[in-house]
């Protein structure tokens, strides 16, 4: 086979691979079953799930190994229907939200090694943030980094503190020891508050969702600015972030404790 007909032929089974999620919703997918439904051989398969994963496109779950839909088409402006399908039911819980707190909320997930926001709905009059939807973000220095961070297995933490730790402000911390000391308290918390971080004035207050499987699978997200937050006291946020976030959970059929 020529190189030109072999690349295209890798770039045709490149697309049947993100077409099978089509037919497969809300599942998560192994290397076996993506041979398998795109009739390729397993390392063929295995090849361009890699280079799919490395590109955002595909995502790998480090708690099954499995794979779905990345969020790298959000930047492209496209619109994954599994992710729309999955939260659909909880975009009113956070409209509801803000309209009560009136301060912008999101819902934050995993991508690779950062942070994306998935959805975001604006206070009455919103600051200029740069947490547009589709966007990624550090996961040292962001509460809805550390949050997620928390949750996942330890290999996966390692490998995202081995990475250089950059510091956006005087605040961040870059040291992984006092990362992972303050990882283990967010997840006995249940909760992730970041001053002043990732951009200095700024505050962000996250807490888990879970799904069917108790997992924590997103975020939920408050960013203001830290003077305006504090005259309620972050307490108060944290209250109404939690009992919003076991809504959307019970929505995933989450019947726990958040």
């Amino acid at each position: 086979m020529s190189s030109e007909k072999y690349r295209l032929s890798s770039v045709t089974n490149a697309m049947r691979i993100l077409n099978i999620f089509k037919i497969n919703k809300n599942k998560e997918l192994s290397v076996t079953d993506i041979a398998s439904q795109t009739n390729v051989p397993k390392s063929t398969a295995h090849r361009l799930i890699t280079t799919l994963r490395k590109e955002g496109f595909l995502s790998q779950n480090p708690r099954t190994g499995k794979y779905r839909l990345g969020l790298a088409l959000l930047t492209l402006g496209g619109v994954i229907s599994v992710h729309k399908e999955i939260y659909r039911e909880a975009f009113p819980y956070v409209e509801q939200l803000v309209r009560k707190i009136d301060e912008t909320c999101h819902i934050c997930l995993l991508e690779e090694q950062h942070v994306v926001y998935y959805y975001r709905v604006h206070r009455k009059a919103p600051e200029h943030l740069v947490t547009q939807e589709g966007r990624k973000s550090p996961v040292h220095c962001t509460s809805e980094g550390l949050l997620l961070l928390a949750f996942q297995e330890s290999s996966y933490q390692e490998r995202v503190l081995s990475e250089p730790l950059y510091r956006f402000t005087r605040y961040t911390i870059t040291d992984p020891e006092k990362i992972r000391s303050r990882l283990s308290t967010i997840a006995a918390e249940g909760v992730a508050i970041s001053e002043g971080e990732y951009f200095e004035g700024y505050t962000s207050i996250s807490v888990p969702i879970r799904d069917y499987s108790y997992n924590v699978v997103s975020s939920l997200t408050l960013v203001s600015q830290t003077n305006r937050l504090k005259q309620k006291q972050y307490s108060y946020y944290v209250k109404q972030l939690r009992l919003t976030a076991y809504e959307i959970s019970e929505a995933l059929g989450y019947y726990g404790n958040i």
